[in-house]
Order: structure tokens, then sequence, then C-alpha cells
């Protein structure tokens, strides 16, 4: 039989992968209880078996660690963590596996599924469907969504693998909130985060403007991260506690604001939106109420929305805008008009020592350990 080239780059990659399945174990990090990340996630070998009908087998390529991830499995998230037996375990074991986000590549597919094929990257299509913070998973195939190989060529596995969260929740405020035109400012905190990032870029690209608002910091750190904003394309950076200074200064109209922390600082923020505008909240990293003087609500027309991106991703009927959300996000990152927020990566390789890898583990999903930590699995 003569294969054509492209049918031939389709066997020899289907070929690649199977190969790369040759291991029959997996790792994973689970859970039985909620509670301390750093307390109940459990490293544990299972063994693989073959995907039963419509069930496909994925081996995960790169899963971050996420502020939500760690809420789920404290058990204050309102997403909770997926519950049931684990299959392949030495000891029957009714758990969860940690992780919402990420990116994986099909391996083995069971009858009946068509949608995807061995060699796909896929994503979960929302959270708590499966857990990430694995080397691979046997999974439903109706929870995955593939992403097409023209929108991740070229991309890191990382990038594709925290596509979903912040850069979808930057994408949606800044489309969904208001019309935007070029001029205009939007104005937010946490700007240094996964979403604050995000928005300065797509904003850039819109021809919108940004007023970012950092905690406050010694001098030489504000003026490294600032100088590392601006490269990114933000227009003006503060701290928290400058941001009354800016009334009066700023030379045009504030349509929105993005609040990540509550408290003060989203107060002071919210005096710089202009009539009739909108302060969307999309987290509280803070633990303070968002408190907004009536003046601001009858004499500005200020509207406080909210906005959780699980949330959109639940509506069905926002199938279609959810891919051409992703291809352009992903688009603007083939282009180099995107970069994704700065991660520590953690190796994860099935081969390791189970220990080694529950110390990893351990340390990556503590609350104080700084830079934005992921799981790259080989």
């Amino acid at each position: 039989m003569i294969l054509a080239r492209s049918q031939l780059r389709v066997a020899q990659t289907v070929g690649q992968v199977r190969r790369m399945m040759s291991a029959d174990r997996a790792q994973m990090a689970l859970y039985t209880e909620p509670g301390d990340p750093t307390q109940v996630l459990r490293v544990v070998e299972a063994k693989l078996g073959r995907p039963a009908p419509g069930n496909i087998v994925v081996r995960m390529l790169a899963a971050p660690v996420n502020p939500s991830d760690l809420n789920q499995i404290e058990g204050t998230y309102p997403v909770k963590g997926r519950f049931g037996d684990i299959p392949g375990l030495a000891q029957t074991a009714y758990a969860a596996v940690g992780g919402n986000e990420g990116v994986g590549q099909v391996v083995e597919v069971g009858s009946g599924v068509d949608h995807v094929r061995v060699g796909d990257w896929v994503v979960p299509r929302r959270s708590g469907q499966f857990g990430t913070w694995c080397t691979h998973a046997t999974v439903d195939g109706a929870v995955v969504d593939a992403v097409p190989e023209e929108w991740r060529s070229g991309l890191d596995p990382l990038v594709v693998a925290s596509l979903k969260v912040n850069p979808c929740t930057a994408y949606r405020m800044l489309r969904d909130f208001g019309r935007l035109v070029p001029g205009d400012y939007v104005v937010q905190n946490g700007a240094n985060s996964g979403v604050g990032r995000s928005v300065i870029q797509m904003a850039r690209a819109m021809g919108v403007r940004t007023i970012n608002v950092v905690r406050d910091r010694p001098e030489a750190e504000f003026v490294g991260l600032a100088a590392e904003l601006r490269t990114l394309g933000a227009d003006i950076v503060v701290r928290d506690k400058q941001v009354g200074e800016l009334k009066g200064v700023v030379d045009g109209p504030v349509r929105l604001g993005f609040n990540c922390v509550g408290g003060r600082t989203t107060l002071a923020m919210t005096k710089l939106i202009s009539p009739g505008g909108t302060l969307v909240t999309y987290g509280g990293m803070s633990r303070q109420p968002v408190t907004l003087p009536t003046s601001l609500l009858i004499f500005k027309d200020i509207a406080a929305r909210g906005f959780w991106m699980n949330r959109w991703y639940l509506d069905e009927a926002n199938g279609e805008a959810k891919r051409d959300m992703w291809r352009d996000i992903l688009g603007m990152a083939q282009d180099g008009r995107f970069v994704a927020q700065p991660m520590q990566r953690v190796r994860w390789s099935a081969s390791m020592d189970v220990e080694a890898v529950q110390q990893r583990v351990r340390e990556a999903v503590a609350w104080d350990v700084g830079t934005k930590q992921a799981f790259v699995f080989d």
C-alpha cells in the first residue's frame, strides 16, 4: 500500500505517540479528603489499562498550579474535586486527583470516540471533570476538547496548558462588559498576576491603554516590576497606595475596572472609572469585601459586576465563541503578541521515584512558594 505524504506524517505521529505509551504505569497526586494541599496530597502509582468504550488515555504534557486548584483541595472552592474509585491502584481508594487545567496528548482511543484521535493535544472542557496533576489519565472522551494542530504549532505545551483560565478571563472581560475603542483606559489591580499580564497585552492589541495597580513593595523591586509590565505594554504602573494620585491626571475615559483584590484598593481604583463605566470583580485575594459608596452608583452610574470563567464555560451556547477565543489567544502567542505568565517548571516523569515526586509536589502547592508553579511531564 502506498501512503500519501500527509498520511505518512499521521502514521509516523501515531507510531511515535504509541511508543511513548510503552510504560504501563501512571503517577498521580491525589487526595482522599479536603485539607492543606501540602499535607493531603499523596503521589501514588497506578496501573494503566486499556480504555473502555467512550474513554481515552491521555499522556499529560503540562499542568499549572492555580490558586483555585489549592482552594478546591482545601474544600473552599465552588467546584469540588471529582472523587471516585481510582482504577489500577494497589489498594482501592476513593479519591480525587488534583489540578483542573493542563494539556495532554491522546495516546489511545476507546471505541465510540470520534472527535479526537491518537496524537491530538486535548484540554479539559471544564474545571472538575478530571485531575490534571498526573503523568497519564484515562478519561471520558466527552470531557475534553482537542486543540487543532495549526492553533498550537510551534508553541510550548505550557502556553496551551495555561490557556483556559487566566488569558481567557482577560479576553472575556475586555469584550463582554462594554464597548472599548482605541484610546480608552481600563484600570486593574493585581496587574502582575496571570490575568493582569494578559489584560495588558490584549488591551494593547486593541489600542486600549491600561492603568496597572500592584501591591506596595521595596523601591528596587517595584522599579523592576514596572519595567517588566511596561515591556508587555502597560501604560501606567503604580503602587496601590498611589492610586488616589491619578485622579485628574489620566488623559482619557476609564471605561472598565478589573478587581481581583478587594478592600480599600478597589474603592480607590473604582473612583477612577468614568461615569457609566463598570467595575468587574473576578477574584478576592485580600479576602476583604468590595465596598462602594452610593455616590459612585448614583451620581456616576458605576455598575458593579462579577465574572467567573468557569460559569461562562458552563453555557453550551458559548461553544463557537470559545473556539474563536482560543484561536485568537493562541494566534497572538504564535506571532509574539502574547507571552504567558512566568512560571517555575517542576519536572515530573513516570520513571521518577514516587518519594522524589512527592517532595516536588509538596513544594509546588505551598501557598508561600512565590513564583507560579507548573508541572511539566516527560
